[in-house]
């Protein structure tokens, strides 16, 4: 793995794989449009382009600060996608979190969860981003955010 972007989601933090992220943004310009579902938060002006924005911040209300991943994905599935966090903390070396060997337990951690490493400030969760977004699609029951994950 070449490197792992870092994310705060409220007091927890996380990584994914560098791979996987196109880009990062501010969280500014943000349209919102009648009929959204969580975590559908809206659609963002990415330089011309519509870019869907999936919220996984707990509690955020339209306006509030943050950032956003730009994921790729092959256009037969949509194209990109964004997914809003907190903050992107950095991009970081795999070596600077090792991991905890807590991952893979079956059943235990959710789907999303790629691996549990260690920073410096505590537990890191190494994720895959659209899973993630996919769960949190799935508990809310929104079909629209999901058929964007297609």
């Amino acid at each position: 793995m070449i490197g792992l972007v870092s994310f705060r989601l409220g007091a927890r933090e996380y990584a994914t794989p560098l791979a996987a992220v196109r880009e990062v943004v501010r969280l500014q310009g943000l349209s919102d449009l009648p009929g959204m579902a969580p975590p559908l938060a809206g659609v963002l002006d990415v330089r011309g382009t519509a870019l869907p924005v999936l919220d996984l911040r707990v509690g955020a209300r339209p306006g509030d600060p943050g950032d956003v991943l730009v994921l790729d994905r092959p256009p037969a599935n949509g194209g990109p996608v964004g997914v809003a966090v907190d903050r992107v903390r950095a991009v970081v070396d795999p070596m600077e979190l090792p991991a905890t060997g807590t991952a893979g337990q079956d059943g235990v951690l959710p789907a999303y969860v790629l691996d549990v490493l260690r920073g410096r400030d505590g537990v890191v969760f190494l994720v895959d981003l659209l899973r993630m977004v996919e769960g949190a699609a799935a508990q809310t029951g929104t079909a629209k955010a999901m058929t964007l994950l297609r």
